[in-house]
């Protein structure tokens, strides 16, 4: 059941990526591209009457006259349903863990209720918000700026993230656990003036860049799941430590993990080295 790329086969630069390409700050690189798309009506995909006023115009919008829209591929893997839903529901806590393997430069503040900011370190900035959760379907809002390095070129956008996810239990013999499937969906609405001179030029690279951006969104939280089960010591101390986690995400986070590791859990911390990922002693790594 499992169609996500093994631990051991991503390399360093891949797990950089999908880190803040999670947040969806990745997609502001791509979304200056013209992709045409049928129309979708936004209350074919989100509760409209639940989603917050202050932000329900600006979500129609997006999703029903985006630049571009990229529908990401279904993925299966196993993963207890509760530690999956703490992983997504809560992204400083899988940034936290993600960035105890990488040195990469990303930056993350829980500014409000649902509401984040961070920077990738590379230019991208990012301010997003849930404005719909429950079990089976996540919307996040986010307004991107990316300005480029070479050129200070600014470019300004807002993406809708649609995470649509189904639970099961074991579907096949190999399976040890219970299995998740889910798939994202992006909006991009880019708001600068000047992008369709950039489209021009990079189009082909950029809409590469934004389909492996959304696919990618689903394989980071599906790859720290994993790790998670696997290395159940390690993520928890990792999470114990990190005063920017909310208090109750540090204190249930724990008790998820406990449901979910693998009967068979390494008592060591996974690490980034020689561009894979491979096990520590964890009592040395502290």
């Amino acid at each position: 059941m499992d169609r996500s790329p093994s631990i051991r086969n991503l390399g360093a630069s891949q797990l950089t990526r999908r880190g803040f390409g999670w947040s969806a700050a990745g997609c502001i690189l791509s979304a200056s591209s013209v992709h045409a798309a049928a129309r979708v009506r936004a209350d074919q995909l989100l509760p409209l009457d639940e989603v917050d006023p202050a932000r329900r115009s600006e979500v129609i919008e997006v999703i029903e006259s985006p630049t571009i829209h990229k529908q990401g591929k279904p993925e299966s893997f196993p993963c207890h349903h509760q530690l999956y839903l703490a992983l997504l529901n809560e992204p400083s806590l899988t940034l936290s863990l993600w960035k105890d393997l990488s040195a990469a430069p990303v930056r993350l503040q829980h500014v409000g209720p649902n509401q984040y900011e961070g920077d990738d370190g590379q230019g991208t900035t990012a301010r997003w918000e849930f404005v719909y959760r429950s079990p089976r379907l996540h919307a996040l809002y986010c307004n991107l700026t990316h300005i480029r390095p070479t050129t200070q070129a600014k470019l300004e956008g807002r993406v809708i993230l649609i995470v649509r996810t189904e639970y099961y239990g074991p579907q096949a013999a190999e399976d040890t656990g219970p299995i998740v499937r889910h798939d994202v969906e992006a909006f991009v609405k880019v708001d600068s003036k000047g992008w369709r001179a950039l489209a021009r030029t990079a189009r082909p690279i950029l809409e590469k860049v934004l389909e492996q951006q959304v696919q990618e969104a689903g394989w980071f939280v599906s790859l720290m799941g994993r790790l998670v089960a696997q290395h159940p010591v390690w993520a928890v101390d990792v999470v114990s430590r990190d005063a920017d986690i909310p208090p109750e995400y540090r204190e249930y986070f724990p008790k998820v993990v406990e449901a979910a590791k693998n009967p068979d859990y390494s008592p060591r911390r996974p690490s980034m080295r020689n561009q894979t990922v491979q096990n520590t002693n964890y009592e040395k790594s502290r």
